[in-house]
């Protein structure tokens, strides 16, 4: 089963490209997604979260505020690499036991969307890069509006991953989301074509 790594940086538009590949019918594990459920249901993870950062990271009920833990981490680069080193080996394995389980059900294609694909290592486990890219300019300006964040703040958090320059020199295919929507999709199935004639012929 071929394996397609998707990443981008935050306000690159990863999501749309990843809502693209659902709409043809490739099965997506999300990272992003196995973080919420891990810090929803894994109390092991909860637990060393909460005696590493302290209670202020956590709601009324003890659940972890992503939010709160988020702005703590993005303002500290030790605090940053602590949270990953709690927090990744659990989402690749379950990526890992995701993936095994669609290659069991006959996939022949899958979509590892993670944002911090490079940062992780993670890039080593899959076969085809794929990018989604902006310049920074634009990417400063979509991160602003949509996530309502100070400029410090949209900053740090586009400092935080790296950069999408050189994501892009090492990427297969590279999309370029800095136009319109109808841009990016005809980029998509171009490169989707190639796939699909490769690995998807009979099926």
């Amino acid at each position: 089963m071929l394996t397609i790594g998707l990443t981008g940086g935050i306000g690159s538009g990863k999501s749309t490209v990843s809502q693209w590949f659902e709409t043809q019918g490739v099965s997506i594990v999300d990272a992003d997604k196995i973080v919420h459920r891990l810090l929803e249901s894994d109390v092991n993870l909860i637990s060393q979260l909460v005696e590493t950062f302290g209670p202020g990271i956590t709601g009324n009920q003890g659940e972890i505020e992503r939010r709160k833990l988020g702005k703590l981490v993005f303002a500290d680069q030790q605090a940053r690499n602590t949270l990953e080193e709690l927090v990744h080996p659990r989402v690749l394995a379950t990526m890992k036991n995701e993936r095994e389980n669609l290659e069991n059900s006959g996939a022949k294609v899958c979509v590892w969307d993670v944002p911090l694909l490079f940062e992780t290592g993670f890039e080593q486990y899959v076969d085809q890069i794929w990018v989604v890219w902006i310049p920074r300019d634009i990417q400063l300006q979509r991160v602003l509006k949509r996530d309502n964040l100070s400029l410090g703040e949209a900053e740090a958090r586009i400092s935080a991953q790296g950069s999408l320059d050189e994501k892009r020199r090492r990427a297969h295919v590279v999309i370029d989301n800095s136009g319109t929507i109808q841009a990016t999709v005809e980029q998509l199935r171009e490169a989707w074509k190639e796939i699909k004639e490769t690995y998807l012929r009979g099926n």
